[in-house]
């Protein structure tokens, strides 16, 4: 996923790092610890709303590029290890898809966005102790994947622009 700003914007001076997908993927896990401490230490419902709608996006274009590229291609360390971050993202997906059909106003999203941030904090924790190590020590060159993951990425934010302007021109 493309870093981004405050306001959600990827940041084009933040090229991916292709030789290393893994330094990619860790400052996906950054913004969402930021966006989610933002969203858990405010008052303010406008504050609560924008972080919420900025971490759902975050959290669905990078499970989308860890689901689509990065687990088939490191699968091979260990499969089984992989599987169990596969079967974690499908209730992330099912959070996620509840969350986007709803208003964030609605009184039901916090809690929601609540077990989102708790889910997304202890998967990120679990890849960074476990997985993300357990790579390094399998000395695999990852620049295939990580070229694959920048394809990918540009293609959802190209689609994600593409939806927001036919959203704007409605």
């Amino acid at each position: 996923m493309a870093t981004t700003d405050d306001s959600g914007r990827p940041r084009s001076h933040d090229a991916f790092p292709v030789d290393n997908p893994v330094k990619a993927l860790l400052r996906d896990h950054d913004l969402v610890r930021k966006l989610a401490e933002k969203y858990q230490n405010t008052e303010s419902a406008d504050v609560k709303k924008q972080a919420a709608t900025q971490l759902i996006q975050a959290i669905h274009m990078h499970s989308r590029l860890e689901e689509g590229v990065f687990y088939p291609g490191v699968r091979r360390v260990d499969p089984n290890l992989v599987a169990r971050y596969e079967e974690d993202h499908l209730a992330v997906d099912d959070l996620l898809a509840t969350l986007q059909g709803m208003s964030m106003d609605e009184a039901r999203a916090e809690p929601l966005v609540r077990e989102l941030i708790d889910v997304v904090l202890s998967h990120i924790r679990q890849e960074e102790t476990q997985l993300f190590p357990e790579l390094r020590q399998a000395a695999l060159d990852l620049t295939s994947i990580g070229l694959e993951m920048q394809a990918f990425e540009a293609n959802l934010v190209h689609m994600q622009a593409q939806l927001s302007d036919r959203g704007v021109r409605r």
